[in-house]
């Protein structure tokens, strides 16, 4: 009974878990403990009820057990000593970067919580693997187990294909690569199994039997082939690739690759029909290198090894990852535009957490397994390590038990794959099944499954006990209880951790930055006798405790030193704002915090803050790296320094000596009105640059000293820059508005080399960038400061029609604005410029239908209307005019020039009556209005 109840328990588990979205965290994640719980103590129940402990012996068990006593002694050793250097005193000399201590050998786990968590899911993994070689025996069992994976895993197909369908979200909160990895191990199983019982057993089987021993499992199959290809995984295709390819070459080896001919063709078929359905566009886009994350996956990989440096031995603790990869991963190194890192794959991340000596008891299990699932008992070829025989003895040859292993073995490899690149491990659902196809695999090999005559192949442990009745009784009371409490204890943890854990940092970060901001802000009263400062210091005080307790948990989160350095700043203003000396508090946390994070730039910023009064020059420094790390973050620091009346030099030593940098810093220092120290960081960008960027220099240099009213050192400078760059249009069109500005003729020349120059790069193929630069960061200030549509012609060429316009230039106007407008028919102001030109031109006529246009496209341009309006009175079209001067007085009731329009054309249609009614709105707008008031009086005096 207790083991038909574990056996259920572990059933329901492997069942729970994917269709719980994975059961990756809350209280998903607690439901998998306690039925893994149960399944554990119904298992150990059962033997004390019958007074004989049994452990099968299986290739596994001591490296398991070994890695297990790794986590333990991870543990153990805690993260005393990084406690102690998060918490110490400041040093006598402020630094900007703390020195981080390498206590490799006295260190287990970075946060010993966090490594508790995951030493508990580990735990569970390892159950799962013992609950079925000690638990699935027989022959039905073993099929039972395949049959409801298989029916989990055509479940969750079919919803996964609805949620593809209808976006009903029925698989919200699985990862998809790591829900395609699940599915493509489950492929495999399910293509041994239809391999192991490929033989009918009976003369003449019923179709029953047929279909619930053959088709409904081909079904099932093609069912998670289709779902699989629908999550567009490639990393989940490459390890359902490996894991075909590795049942195939198994059956070579075995000499029976022949008879998966029809399997494969079932995948096949099903892939087809997929690619059919769905169509090739979402592959071909998956494919191409747009959104790829392999790049960033390998540079936090490559960056993420260096913590075997100061954690070589016992790594940083399963689980400390996260806790400690802001240490070494450096966004520098990323693209700015990329992703969030999503972390290791679970290889790679195993051997960080665990150290060297993780990764050798990593190598020797999988030798272990090799050995002797492959080796020994597949192609009896050496000695089983759990007293399973050797050499042809060994062997497994029964279809069946092949058919199970093949199937779970090659499942194991293709989580394995993923697992190289992506981290599907992580997620219960996909630990557990990997566990469950070890033990399977384990069981099929280690056990001759004949129906009604099993026999176990390998060593079994067993030890008698003694007064069976009282002792059984009891021990399973306690064992029950026992192992249920350590499980149903850990969910109960994990569910607290979500409403609120009192030692979670995350929760302790919140409330200490929640009182800070409450200190901090303006005081609504203050009670009778209390000091001006006493509640916000009680506020600060107990943000300290909680980051002081926080910092006992995670010592090496950045954030948390980064906040403690924040409240005791704010404290050190209360309490000593003229003292430099309780700055040392303040930034020796924010030292740390750059220790913990030295590719945050806001880190940087922010003990540039703190010590821009007490320790100028360690601001200074700072504020120069954090620009290094963060140009976006320089207009802030010429904001934080503004005030302190720095010197040219002392600007240009806020930003490291790059022409890109000074840049930066040469337009955030004009944007706030400092121009002279602007064009002093120009020119300082100008001798730092490289001869490819001097034209770009020159450029922004010409702009500025033309802004600055400088025309003649402006026009200097912008005909040195077409000079070194005559190719480039935005030299041209910039030396044609400073020409323009000083009413130079030669300026209807530069616009015209400028559009010609325009022109010409847009016929090349590929279109070349705006200056001939390599360097991103300059090309991206070239752009930003060129504005949108800097690859377009068309602005070079309304900078000459506009020109020719404002002198009068009206012949050679019309066929520029002619280009424009029939090039962007939409743009009104276009149609309004064309229709001045040919107005200018003489061809009055002709200009109305662009002013009508323009009128079209934007209806509430009111000199649109009132030009049109004047044209039409002017070609005595007086009805229309009218219409239009109306139209504007119901839009601008204020416009006084469009309503005297108005009045005039009344009266010169012989309409006294309502022009002498306009003329009498107007004096109530402008009652000294000369106009107007010539007008009534005139019209006043007549009579009808």
């Amino acid at each position: 009974m207790l083991n038909t109840l574990s056996r259920a328990a572990l059933v329901a588990a492997l069942v729970w878990a994917p269709l719980a979205s994975g059961a990756g965290r809350g209280w998903a994640l607690a439901v998998l403990h306690v039925l893994v719980a149960i399944a554990l103590a119904a298992w150990l129940g059962a033997m004390l009820t019958a007074g004989r402990l049994e452990w099968r012996r299986t290739a596994l068990d001591l490296p398991l057990g070994l890695v297990g006593a790794l986590g333990l002694v991870q543990l153990a050793l805690g993260n005393a000593s990084l406690v102690r250097w998060a918490l110490a005193p400041p040093p006598a000399t402020p630094a900007l970067v703390a020195d981080f201590p390498w206590p490799w050998l006295a260190v287990g786990a970075v946060k010993p919580a966090q490594t508790l968590r995951s030493f508990l899911l580990f735990a569970c993994y390892a159950a799962v693997y013992a609950l079925v070689v000690q638990q699935i025996r027989t022959r039905l069992q073993v099929g039972r187990l395949v049959r409801a994976l298989l029916l989990v895993g055509t479940l969750a197909a079919v919803l996964g294909l609805l949620d593809a369908l209808l976006g009903e979200g029925w698989l919200r909160g699985w990862n998809g690569d790591h829900y395609a990895a699940w599915l493509a191990a489950l492929i495999c199983l399910g293509l041994g199994w239809l391999f192991g019982r490929r033989r009918v057993t009976r003369d003449n089987p019923s179709f029953a039997d047929e279909l619930t021993r053959r088709y409904l499992p081909l079904l099932g199959v093609a069912t998670m082939t289709v779902a699989l290809l629908l999550t567009f995984s490639r990393a989940a295709m490459v390890s359902l690739g490996a894991g075909l390819a590795g049942f195939v070459l198994l059956l070579g080896a075995l000499g029976r690759a022949r008879r998966n001919v029809v399997i494969g063709g079932v995948a096949l078929v099903a892939a087809l029909t997929c690619g059919a359905w769905a169509g090739v566009g979402p592959w071909l886009e998956r494919a191409g290198l747009e959104g790829d994350d392999a790049p960033i996956r390998f540079t936090e990989a490559v960056r993420s090894a260096r913590m075997l440096v100061e954690f070589p031995v016992f790594g940083v603790g399963l689980g400390g990852y996260r806790d400690i990869v802001h240490r070494y991963l450096s966004l520098a190194d990323l693209p700015r535009d990329a992703p969030s890192p999503s972390g290791p794959s679970d290889l790679l991340r195993f051997v960080l957490e665990t150290g060297v000596a993780g990764a050798a008891l990593a190598v020797w299990l999988l030798w272990r397994l090799v050995t002797d699932l492959v080796r020994a008992h597949l192609l009896g070829r050496g000695a089983c390590p759990a007293d399973g025989g050797a050499g042809d003895a060994a062997r497994r040859n029964d279809p069946y038990s092949i058919g199970v292993a093949l199937g779970a073995l090659t499942g194991t490899l293709a989580l394995l794959v993923q697992s190289g690149v992506q981290a599907p491990l992580r997620t219960p659902a996909a630990g557990m099944l990997a566990a469950a196809l070890l033990g399977l695999a384990t069981v099929a090999l280690h056990t001759r499954l004949v129906t009604g005559r099993e026999q176990l192949l390998t060593a079994v442990r067993v030890l008698e006990l003694r007064a069976r009745g009282a002792l059984a009784a009891g021990a399973v009371g306690v064992a029950g209880f026992a192992t249920l409490a350590a499980w149903a204890g850990f969910a109960a943890w994990t569910a607290l951790a979500l409403a609120g854990d009192p030692w979670d940092d995350t929760a302790l970060l919140a409330r200490a930055r929640a009182r800070l901001e409450a200190a901090s802000a303006p005081p609504a009263g203050r009670a009778p006798g209390a000091e001006p400062g006493a509640p916000a210091l009680a506020l600060l005080a107990a943000g300290r405790a909680d980051l002081r307790v926080a910092l006992g948990v995670a010592p090496t989160n950045p954030r948390l030193h980064h906040q403690l350095a924040l409240l005791e700043a704010a404290a050190a203003a209360l309490t000593a704002p003229t003292d430099g000396a309780a700055m040392a508090v303040p930034l020796a946390h924010a030292a740390r915090a750059v220790a913990l994070a030295p590719a945050d730039p806001r880190l940087y910023a922010s003990v540039a803050r703190l010590a821009q009064t007490a320790r100028p020059e360690l601001g200074l420094t700072a504020a120069r790296e954090a620009a290094r790390l963060g140009p976006e973050l320089i207009p802030e620091l010429v904001d934080l320094y503004r005030a302190a009346g720095l010197a040219e030099a002392a600007w240009l030593a806020l930003v490291p000596d790059t022409a890109a940098d000074r840049l930066e810093l040469a337009a955030a220092l004009e944007a706030r009105g400092l121009t002279a120290e602007g064009l002093a960081a120009y020119r300082a960008a100008l001798a730092a640059a490289p001869q490819a960027a001097r034209p770009l220099c020159r450029w922004l240099l010409g702009q500025a000293l033309a802004r600055a009213g400088q025309a003649p050192a402006a026009q200097a400078e912008l005909e040195q820059a077409v000079r070194e760059d005559r190719g480039s249009p935005e030299v041209h069109g910039a030396l044609a508005d400073a020409r323009a500005g000083r009413d130079d003729p030669a300026a209807l020349q530069s616009y015209r080399d400028a559009l010609a120059a325009a022109e010409r790069r847009a016929g090349l193929r590929p279109r070349p960038p705006l200056f001939a630069l390599t360097d991103g960061r300059l090309r991206g200030i070239a752009e930003r400061r060129a504005g949108p549509g800097w690859e377009r012609p068309s602005r070079h060429r309304r900078a000459l029609a506009r020109y020719l316009v404002e002198h009068k230039l009206w012949e050679p106007a019309v066929p520029e604005w002619e280009r424009l407008a029939s090039d962007e028919p939409k743009d009104a102001e276009a149609q309004f410029a064309l229709g001045m030109a040919l107005d200018g031109a003489g061809r009055a006529q002709e200009a109305l239908g662009p002013y009508r246009r323009a009128v079209a496209l934007d209806a509430n341009a009111l000199r649109y209307r009132e030009r049109l309006a004047q044209r039409l009175w002017d070609g005595e079209q007086f009805s229309q005019a009218i219409d239009e001067w109306r139209i504007v007085k119901g839009q601008v009731p204020t416009r006084l020039e469009a309503r005297l329009a108005l009045a005039r054309a009344y009266e010169g249609m012989g309409d006294r009556a309502d022009a002498l009614q306009e003329y009498r709105e107007i004096l109530e707008l402008a009652p000294a209005h000369p106009a107007a008031l010539q007008a009534v009086e005139k019209l006043g005096a007549r009579r009808p």
